[in-house]
């Protein structure tokens, strides 16, 4: 009897799971309590069929029972507290958000004509947009407004998530829950590069990859073609590099890069690297000064001492590559857009060579919700929600030069056509099936700091076990 009463019960939680994903809050009530009348009903039936068994089966049936109908009851609470979470469009109420963004140029433009598209379509929601600047620049004024108590509803920046999950909020967990959202269509790993030590915080909105760049006119001038013959390796790389500078013109370098700390973490992840270990408490410990690392330090300084990347040069390096002056350029993806019409050379694209492995680094910027009240909070997901829709998101990525986050958005033509006549987008969107979300925490932007005075000190003949050892104890002093 007691099987069979276990049985009952979970036939009853697996309908009351079911009842759960109602799209409407009465529907699931009552389903939840006609489940749990149908628990009740078949239980005393059950114990109707086995009056002779002993007092005792009778009241252990009972008191199943029991569980089973306040089982019912908690579902259906659980399934009416979700549906509120989710406002539907149509309940939104009139609210002013405000919304500060790192998003410049043309490409803040397009941000705001969407942001217009959004207000045009629900009336009743005011969108007050405040651009802040740079990444770092975002991150001083989002953190002062933080501490003076006047944070924006908004903030869409690098590692936004920050700002959320420092305080423990994770309501976007529940949020992508929407099935407007429909959260499995964000492609895989681009959803974690919104965590904050391993639980989501923010949602990805502007996602790139570094892209390897390289000057057509001054590879086939020494007779390299690298659409067929691309180097698949850093060593490789290294030895084209070297032969195309030495074919070009005096004051040509091989190869450099924008932003040394981004492409040194691709590098750290290829060779089997975590840059950091998260415990299952959330606890960070470094370890990019490891073997694997210093591995990848010593291959840095070789760049250097083996004259094919600049030292200390990396601020500089677009300006070299565009004029001419560079071979190969590590740079982000959102170049694509800017850089296809404006060079004055023949560009292309490659994807990133590797050590052991295969991978890149995901980077660029996320959104977070940092309101905490309610009807700001709801009309702050419906403007996120819009803006990251297939269509939306597509066209944004389409002209920013930002990649698409969306698997669906593959299956749009124009993103086929545009991957069929760019080899430097599609080479970014072939690089996605490979990338990877580096862990986001508090001590984060003291980690880009060390490792970006780590690898100046390589390049100016520092021991590279020495300067990786030296970063990551004082990382270690800061996440004390």
């Amino acid at each position: 009897m007691k099987k069979a009463i276990v049985l009952i019960l979970i036939i009853a939680v697996a309908l009351l799971a079911s009842c759960s994903k109602s799209d409407s809050k009465a529907e699931a009530q009552t389903a939840a309590q006609s489940q749990a009348s149908t628990v009740q009903f078949t239980v005393d039936t059950q114990a109707m069929n086995v009056q002779s068994q002993a007092s005792t089966a009778q009241s252990a049936a009972q008191e199943q029972a029991a569980t089973a109908q306040t089982t019912a009851q908690t579902q259906a609470a659980t399934a009416q507290s979700a549906q509120a979470a989710v406002t539907a469009p149509q309940e939104l109420k009139p609210a002013t958000i405000k919304v500060w963004y790192s998003i410049s140029g043309t490409n803040g433009q397009f941000f705001e004509s969407q942001v217009q598209a959004f207000m045009a379509k629900y009336p009743n929601i005011k969108v007050e947009l405040t651009y802040t600047g740079s990444y770092a620049d975002s991150a001083t004024k989002i953190s002062a407004a933080k501490l003076a108590g006047n944070s924006p509803d908004i903030a869409i920046t690098s590692a936004s998530q920050l700002y959320t999950g420092e305080d423990g909020n994770f309501s976007m967990e529940t949020d992508v829950l929407d099935p407007d959202f429909n959260v499995d269509d964000i492609r895989p790993g681009i959803l974690e590069y919104a965590n904050y030590r391993g639980q989501l915080a923010a949602v990805p909105f502007s996602i790139s990859t570094q892209v390897i760049y390289y000057n057509k006119d001054l590879a086939a001038k020494a007779g390299y073609d690298l659409e067929a013959n691309p180097p698949r390796t850093w060593e490789e790389f290294l030895e084209v590099a070297k032969a195309i500078q030495s074919a070009s013109s005096k004051g040509t370098y091989g190869f450099d890069t924008s932003d040394a700390k981004w492409l040194v973490k691709n590098m750290l992840y290829q060779n089997g690297n975590e840059i950091v270990r998260m415990d299952a408490d959330g606890n960070v410990t470094p370890v990019f000064a490891d073997e694997s690392g210093i591995e990848v330090a010593r291959f840095w300084a070789r760049l250097v001492d083996e004259k094919v990347m600049a030292k200390s040069q990396h601020d500089n390096a677009e300006n070299k590559f565009l004029s001419g002056k560079l071979v190969f350029i590590a740079a982000t993806s959102n170049r694509i857009a800017k850089w296809a019409e404006s060079v004055q050379f023949n560009i292309g694209a490659i994807e990133m060579p590797y050590f052991k492995e295969q991978k890149v680094a995901l980077g660029g910027s996320t959104a977070t919700i940092m309101t905490t009240d309610p009807v700001r909070h709801a009309a702050s997901w419906a403007l996120l929600k819009f803006l990251l829709n297939t269509e939306n998101q597509t066209a944004y990525a389409l002209t920013t030069g930002y990649l698409p986050i969306r698997e669906s958005s593959l299956d749009i033509p124009q993103v086929q056509t545009y991957m069929q006549e760019s080899d430097l987008y599609s080479t970014a969107i072939k690089q996605l099936d490979y990338s990877t979300a580096y862990v986001h925490f508090g001590e984060m932007g003291s980690m880009d700091t060390q490792l970006t005075w780590a690898l100046d000190d390589i390049e100016n003949g520092t021991d590279p076990k020495r300067a990786f050892q030296d970063a990551q104890e004082q990382l270690l002093e800061d996440l004390k």
